[in-house]
């Protein structure tokens, strides 16, 4: 019976290894995540900026072309769809921020509560079985 001790040593470091590698695949997504979303902020921003630009351009031309009106408005609803989108991916991110991890970062915590589980019953039962061993001889 020498082998059941081993046995709960292996499953308890690898429900530790599991749970430390959950938590650093976590942070990286999150890292990553974080990093795109900055990216995409910037690049909307950008595209807001030309927009707004491509919007003032067409104002001082109003007076020349007849149809000038038609496309400040068609810029106006480009601009709002940019904002909207912006919107969408923030509330998408903290969906993200708020649900998600947490939710995955409890999880590991679960593996880490089974592995302290396993452990203290291997040890209660490795424990008993030895005593129980001496106990009958």
């Amino acid at each position: 019976m020498d082998f059941l001790p081993v046995l709960y040593i292996v499953l308890a470091v690898s429900a530790l290894v599991f749970a430390v590698g959950v938590v650093i695949t976590l942070r990286g997504i999150g890292k990553n995540v974080a990093h795109l979303t900055q990216r995409l902020d910037e690049a909307l921003r950008q595209l807001e900026m030309t927009a707004e630009d491509l919007r003032k351009t067409n104002s001082i031309f109003r007076g020349i072309v007849i149809n000038i009106d038609h496309a400040s408005s068609n810029f106006a609803h480009i601009t709002d769809g940019v904002r909207r989108f912006r919107g969408v991916v923030d509330a998408a991110t903290k969906v993200v921020d708020c649900s998600i991890f947490p939710t995955l970062i409890g999880l590991a915590g679960l593996f880490a509560g089974i592995k302290a589980a396993v452990s203290s019953i291997a040890q209660r039962i490795s424990g008993n079985s030895l005593k129980g061993g001496s106990g009958n001889e």
